[in-house]
């Protein structure tokens, strides 16, 4: 049961990836506002029934709940649903349009949803405003709180970022345009060479063409050039096998039939 999720959520990835970007954007901030008006929903439940019992404790003062991730069910389900949807989708946008995925493109998506945030919840909520904070009541007041509010959501995301890499000693940023590169030099024990692949811009959709020609001008020594022309080209001869094993399953089932 569990492969057959797992096959049809790679599917499901392998589609959104061929799709524009618009449409994957769209997509990642729909599924992104599902998932965070449930999370919301259900975490306002909670908070609804954790009131009600400390209402009833004697000699219990209940402090009133104030705040963008706090209030009734509805309330909790808009605000984490849009916070979510712009989290995801600007995130993945900004990642699209830098072709990296590092702390600065999530700062930036965490930034949108920060703000986004922050209009839900004086605009559309009718929750009070925090101790010791004024509610703005006009465009300028939403704009600053909206700044104010993405840019510290912005610092922390970055920070516990920053602080998650020092700990682990890697750095997170993936470059999705030469994943596949990157992957294939770790394998042959070239990552020296990753260096001479970016100034050369020999991307991953550069690989099926590579030639010792183009590995020698971007200054990659002889021997390294033939590990990677043989990588090279038995990944294409690992391809056309499978294609041609798919193709044979297919002529065997139409015969069956």
């Amino acid at each position: 049961m569990f492969g057959g999720l797992e096959e049809k959520k790679n599917e499901f990835e392998s589609w959104m990836r061929a799709q524009p970007p618009a449409v994957e954007i769209g997509i990642t901030s729909a599924t992104s506002a599902i998932q965070g008006g449930i999370l919301g929903f259900t975490l306002g439940t909670v908070n609804q029934s954790i009131e009600k019992q400390a209402a009833n404790m004697p000699n219990k003062s209940v402090m009133p709940t104030s705040g963008s991730f706090s209030g009734p069910p509805r309330v909790l389900a808009l605000n984490l649903a849009v916070f979510t949807a712009v989290q995801g989708g600007l995130t993945l946008a900004v990642k699209r349009y830098r072709g990296v995925d590092d702390i600065q493109t999530n700062m930036i998506g965490m930034f949108g949803a920060g703000a986004a945030l922050s209009l839900t919840t004086n605009i559309a909520g009718n929750q009070p405003a925090a101790p010791g904070q004024v509610k703005p009541s006009t465009p300028l007041g939403y704009m600053t709180d909206a700044a104010r509010t993405g840019a510290l959501f912005a610092a922390l995301n970055g920070a516990f970022m920053k602080i998650g890499q020092m700990l682990s000693g890697k750095d997170s940023s993936q470059d999705v345009y030469y994943y596949h590169t990157i992957c294939m030099l770790n394998a042959l024990g070239l990552e020296k060479y990753e260096r001479n692949f970016r100034k050369g811009m020999l991307m991953d959709d550069c690989l099926a063409l590579l030639s010792d020609s183009a590995l020698r001008e971007v200054k990659i020594p002889p021997g390294p050039r033939l590990k990677i022309l043989n990588y090279v080209a038995a990944s294409k001869v690992s391809s056309q096998f499978d294609v041609v094993q798919d193709s044979s399953f297919g002529v065997d089932d139409v015969r069956h039939a």
